[in-house]
């Protein structure tokens, strides 16, 4: 953006060109549909978690000691 007698003028060929970064999705992104939002407290503090419910991490969290808040699935909008 130059300016001229202090004036702002948008000049587009003068714009800074962004560059754009794409990254690559996990190979898991798709794999799974249905997560649960879970919880723990541990030391007075809450650890939060979000996991695939498919994944056998989900039940290794409840075993811990982690409750489920939610259960959602992927691209569903929530108000």
């Amino acid at each position: 953006m130059r300016k001229r007698n202090g004036i702002p003028i948008d000049i587009p060929s003068a714009r800074k060109k962004v560059s754009i970064v794409k990254t690559k999705q996990p190979a898991e992104y798709n794999k799974y549909k249905t997560f649960a939002t879970m919880f723990k407290k541990e030391n007075g503090q809450r650890i939060w978690a979000t996991v695939p419910v498919a994944h056998p991490d989900f039940k290794s969290l409840k075993k811990e000691g982690f409750q489920i808040v939610e259960v959602w699935n992927k691209g569903e909008a929530t108000a």
